[in-house]
């Protein structure tokens, strides 16, 4: 199972906004790809499917 993380980066203003629950890997490449420097990673330890949004 791939570890998940809750993802947010740093936007013009110098605060964290939300980018969603995906993998280190991915956030890293929409980072590079957005010219982002700064990523915040908080760790998913488990979702259920009653705990996210269809």
């Amino acid at each position: 199972m791939k570890r998940l993380f809750y993802t947010e980066i740093k936007n013009a203003q110098g605060e964290y906004e939300p980018l969603g629950v995906m993998t280190m890997e991915d956030a890293f490449k929409y980072a590079w790809a957005h010219d982002h420097a700064t990523v915040k990673f908080t760790e998913v330890r488990a979702l259920s499917p009653a705990g996210t949004a269809s």
